[in-house]
């Protein structure tokens, strides 16, 4: 039979003899499924263990957006009508306890500010004491609820702000200028986008336990590298790294932004009749904590003071910390425009650097009442305490 006839007549199949087995070969799907099931068994005995070892050392406390989102919320419901700080910012926030609905004949008084403000639980105690004997006759009760939050600069505080006076505060206590650089950094670190992303992944466990470990090594690095600074007799940190070194624009963009935060928290009080008391926030000029080139500029600076030179040393100082950058810690920029502030909206200032730089012996910041580059030890402490206090009492008692 010929090639053509062939292919027109095709010879049928054998009836005797099976057919070819389709499924031979395993199909895709199941090959995706061969490999996905080791994977899946292997996360699966990770998260188990994870799960187990929660039970006796639980997860670390995350600030997912570390407190730049619009959402957040620094006070959640807690039991028999109580308000309590939000566990997931007990690693910024000393932990608070109040009534929704205030208290008839209480003076509820809410302090903002940063890491500063965080650290005056012993002094606000004081404070509380101190008012509750004074205004015996118009209060029951005084309660002072402290909203510093560390590292808190005045865009996180402006959300907090926006917050805090649903609470109806009586007075509300603003110290704020340390941290507008260092707040830019965390910004940027905190991946704004990705919170959706990280808050789905902290329900699983094992993610839970990487991210742990992670934070563990990272606050390890810290704590060596802050080890090495306070061995180390130098002005300059370089252990201190910054991301971004900003221009004179950036600079005055980002003071321009510190204004108009501190005015944005300053009407939302005024909107809502509550009373706001400013106070200017001194820093180190005696040895400051700057890195790099402006630690190394400032050098000359500590040896006039040391010459006894004090009012050169003085000048030179306030003129570099106010070209420094970056910075942690306020320096004329900041202290001007707080004051410009209050003259502005008629507020009450505390003006704790001309106090500090009074208490002083040569009038040096930093030579007696500092305990770093900007937190005041307790002494310092107790003078901000006490201007903040008479002007609680000016303003109650007017």
């Amino acid at each position: 039979m010929s090639r053509k006839e062939n292919e027109m007549n095709p010879i049928p199949a054998d009836p005797g003899k099976p057919d070819a087995p389709t499924g031979s070969r395993p199909s895709y799907a199941r090959q995706a499924l061969f490999i996905a099931l080791p994977v899946l068994l292997i996360f699966a005995c990770a998260e188990l263990g994870a799960r187990l070892r929660e039970r006796y050392i639980p997860p670390m406390p995350v600030d997912v957006g570390q407190g730049f989102n619009p959402d957040d919320r620094l006070f959640v419901p807690g039991a028999g009508g109580m308000m309590e700080t939000n566990p997931q910012k007990s690693t910024s926030f000393q932990h608070q306890r109040f009534a929704l609905v205030k208290p008839r004949d209480t003076l509820r008084i809410i302090a903002l500010g940063g890491s500063s403000v965080n650290y005056l639980d012993y002094e606000f105690e004081q404070m509380k004491q101190d008012l509750a004997l004074a205004l015996s006759d118009r209060y029951k009760d005084v309660e002072i609820i402290n909203c510093g939050g560390l590292s808190y600069g005045s865009h996180r505080l402006v959300l907090i702000a926006s917050e805090i006076i649903g609470y109806a505060p009586d007075v509300v206590l603003l110290y704020t200028g340390h941290n507008e650089f260092e707040e830019l950094e965390q910004m940027h670190l905190a991946t704004l986008s990705d919170t959706k992303i990280q808050r789905m992944l902290t329900i699983s466990a094992f993610y839970r336990f990487i991210r742990d470990k992670t934070a563990q090594q990272r606050i390890k690095n810290l704590e060596q590298s802050r080890a090495i600074r306070d061995l180390s007799a130098s002005i300059p940190d370089s252990s201190r790294t910054w991301l971004h070194r900003f221009s004179e624009d950036e600079i005055r963009t980002r003071m321009a932004d510190f204004e108009k935060n501190l005015e944005t928290m300053i009407q939302l009080c005024q909107d809502n009749q509550v009373p706001v008391i400013i106070g200017t926030v001194p820093s180190k000029w005696y040895r400051p904590n700057l890195p790099g080139t402006d630690g190394e500029r400032y050098e000359a600076v500590t040896s006039l003071f040391e010459k006894g030179q004090v009012d050169e040393g003085i000048k030179l100082g306030r003129a570099l910390l106010r070209e420094a950058t970056p910075r942690h810690q306020s320096s004329d920029l900041e202290n001007e425009i707080i004051r410009a502030v209050a003259h502005r909206w008629a507020l009450p200032l505390a003006d704790v650097e001309a106090a500090i730089i009074d208490a002083e012996p040569r009038g040096i910041p930093g030579e007696t009442l500092f305990n770093d580059h900007c937190h005041l030890n307790p002494a310092g402490n107790e003078i901000l305490r006490r201007l903040y206090q008479q002007e609680i009492l000016n303003l109650v008692q007017s």
